[in-house]
C-alpha cells in the first residue's frame, strides 16, 4: 500500500490493479480478474484494505464506533443513521464488525463485515463486501474477514 504496509489476502483473490481506490487496495476473484470460467472460491466477494492512522487502543476504538460519530465515520455517506451494527468482536489483534450501511454502492452490498487490526505501527481498515456474489452476513462473512486479517498480518511478518 502506498503507506508502506504489506497487505496479504485469502486464496483466491488477486489484487484488482484496475481499481483506482486512493490511499487503498481492492482484491477480487483471481479466476474473474483473469477472465476465466473456472469455479470461483471467492463467490464473487471483494475484499478492501486502507490505512486509518497511528495504531489504535482496540478497546476505546469499539466504544468510539458504538456511538454516534463513530458510525458516521464507518458510513460511506458520513452519516451515523445509515449504519446499523450487528456484532462485535474483539481479539487481540484486531476488532470485527458486521453492519448494514444503507448509503454503500449498490455493487457493494450494505450488509458486510469491517475489521480494524494494528499492523506494525499503522491502523489498518480491512473490508469484506458481497460484490456479485451471495451476502456475506453471519458466520462465513466473519470467517473470510478474520483470514484476511491473518493474511494481512502474516504479509506485513514477512515484510519486517
Amino acid at each position: 500500500m502506498p503507506s508502506g504496509i504489506s497487505i496479504g489476502a485469502p486464496k483466491g483473490y488477486c489484487l484488482d490493479r484496475r481499481s483506482g481506490r486512493r490511499g487503498g487496495v481492492v482484491f477480487a476473484s483471481c479466476v474473474r480478474l483473469r477472465g476465466h470460467d473456472a469455479f470461483d472460491p471467492t463467490y464473487g466477494h471483494l475484499l478492501t484494505a486502507a490505512a486509518a492512522g497511528s495504531k489504535s487502543d482496540l478497546p476505546m476504538l469499539a466504544r468510539f464506533l458504538r456511538k454516534g460519530a463513530g458510525k458516521g465515520w464507518l458510513a460511506a455517506s458520513g452519516q451515523a443513521g445509515d449504519v446499523s451494527i450487528h456484532k462485535m468482536k474483539r481479539s487481540r489483534n484486531a476488532l470485527y464488525i458486521e453492519l448494514t450501511d444503507q448509503s454503500r454502492p449498490g455493487h457493494l452490498g450494505a450488509h458486510g463485515w469491517k475489521a480494524f487490526v494494528n499492523v506494525a505501527d499503522q491502523l489498518v481498515v480491512l473490508g469484506v463486501y458481497s460484490g456479485l456474489g451471495p451476502s456475506v452476513s453471519g458466520i462465513d462473512g466473519e470467517e473470510l474477514l478474520r483470514s484476511f486479517a491473518q493474511a494481512t498480518l502474516a504479509a506485513e511478518n514477512a515484510a519486517q
